[in-house]
């Protein structure tokens, strides 16, 4: 009979700050704060029926660009595509798959989402600058605000990134397979510095 495979953290478990020096990062790389993660999409043609059943729940329509939108109960639901949304909630919340298909039945479909994506978060003054040497989108705040979020690449991993905040911080939500090897490029990236061109901005 084989062994089975103990069960590995999708990153390390402690946070990661680059070392010192004259163009060092003020930047802090490290597993995001644990919280219950499930997909939604809609059936076709049940966007409306969902929109209005969620409204009712949580107290907030699902956004139809890429953006976030935090409900009752601390429930964020941030845009995944067309018809396609991820939602979010703390880990001591009632059970959110089971609610959201309650809530949407039978108009949605819902998929646990914990044990196949893992979810990083990238933050600090120097932030953006360091995910700017991997993302190939526009991160400064006139372009990429809170509640902005987009599906992309970091480096040769694909993500879906949220900014969370002004300081900045972003979660980058990554396929737990891949977590290693993004972890380590953010790493590498934060360990070469912030470019002259950013120094200023």
């Amino acid at each position: 009979m084989s062994d089975l495979l103990p069960a590995t953290a999708p990153f390390p478990p402690a946070a990661f700050t680059p070392p010192p020096g004259a163009q060092a990062a003020r930047v802090t790389i490290a597993p995001a704060p644990s919280r219950q993660l499930v997909s939604l999409q809609c059936a076709p043609g049940a966007r409306t029926a969902v929109q209005a059943a969620l409204k009712a729940a949580y107290g907030v329509e699902l956004p139809v660009t890429p953006a976030a939108m935090t409900g009752r109960d601390g429930v964020c639901f941030i845009w995944s595509g067309l018809d396609q949304w991820l939602a979010s909630a703390p880990d001591g919340a009632p059970d959110l798959a089971t609610a959201l298909r309650d809530v949407t039945h039978p108009h949605a479909a819902i998929t646990r989402q914990g044990d196949g994506r893992a979810t990083v978060r990238v933050s600090g003054p120097d932030a953006r600058a360091i995910l700017c040497k991997l993302v190939p989108i526009d991160l400064h705040p006139r372009a990429f605000g809170p509640g902005s979020t987009a599906l992309t690449l970091a480096g040769h991993v694909p993500v879906q990134i949220l900014r969370q905040d002004m300081a900045p911080t972003y979660d980058i939500f990554v396929f737990r397979s891949l977590a290693h090897s993004l972890h380590h490029d953010l790493c590498h990236a934060a360990c070469g510095g912030v470019p002259l061109s950013e120094m200023s901005t």
